[in-house]
């Protein structure tokens, strides 16, 4: 069953092993996208966050899918989780994936 990401419980973070950015909805001046994380070669996704970027009509601005990248970044973050390579891009150029995993502890020093 797919949930927010704030109820992931810490084993479904352990077990991890792809994370998928979609672009569901695109106007002139918002973008809605949908992150979504799957369990290591798992069909369904496990979690999902939806966030919306606005303001993409400045001058020079990054581009939208930088942006969500950004916001992948933050929450994958707070889970304990990295991007392992760069995104792939699908074939629509609507969806991008990559692997994660969980982000080592540091080492003790006693």
């Amino acid at each position: 069953m797919t949930k927010p990401f704030g109820s992931l419980t810490d084993d479904e973070v352990q077990h991890a092993g792809r994370v998928e950015l979609r672009r569901v909805v695109v106007t002139d001046d918002v973008e809605s996208w949908d992150l979504l994380l799957y369990a290591a070669g798992g069909l369904e996704p496990i979690a999902v966050d939806a966030f919306s970027l606005d303001e993409l009509r400045r001058v020079n601005p990054p581009s939208s899918r930088d942006l969500a990248d950004g916001v992948a970044k933050v929450v994958l973050g707070c889970h304990g989780l990295r991007r392992t390579e760069p995104w792939t891009m699908a074939r629509d150029a609507s969806t991008w994936s990559a692997r994660v995993a969980p982000v080592p502890a540091p080492a003790s020093t006693a």
